[in-house]
Order: C-alpha cells, then sequence, then structure tokens
C-alpha cells in the first residue's frame, strides 16, 4: 500500500482476493485508528513500520 500499489495489484502479489485486500486494510485502519489510506501510511510512517 505504501508503494502506491493498486488493490489488484497487492492482491496478484500476494495470492489473494482484492475484496480480502480490502477486509484486511479496513481491519487494520480500525486497529491503529486510522480514518483513511494517509493515516495508515502515517502511522506505519511513525512507527517506523516502513521507511521514508
Amino acid at each position: 500500500m505504501c508503494e502506491e500499489k493498486t488493490t489488484k495489484e497487492i492482491a496478484d502479489i500476494v495470492d489473494i482476493s482484492p475484496r480480502t485486500v480490502e477486509a484486511i486494510r479496513d481491519k487494520l485502519k480500525s486497529k491503529v485508528g486510522a480514518k483513511s489510506m494517509a493515516g495508515l501510511v502515517m502511522y506505519a510512517i511513525k512507527n517506523k513500520i516502513i521507511a521514508q
């Protein structure tokens, strides 16, 4: 997600359905309290889950 991949591209890379990618994304947003994808990416950067 942080590499600007589409839902379909992510699904193809990890061999799951696009709906599963969306469900996982929604669960992650809920878990960290993010309201959007931008919030999720900001969380990942602030918590050093991904490099800038």
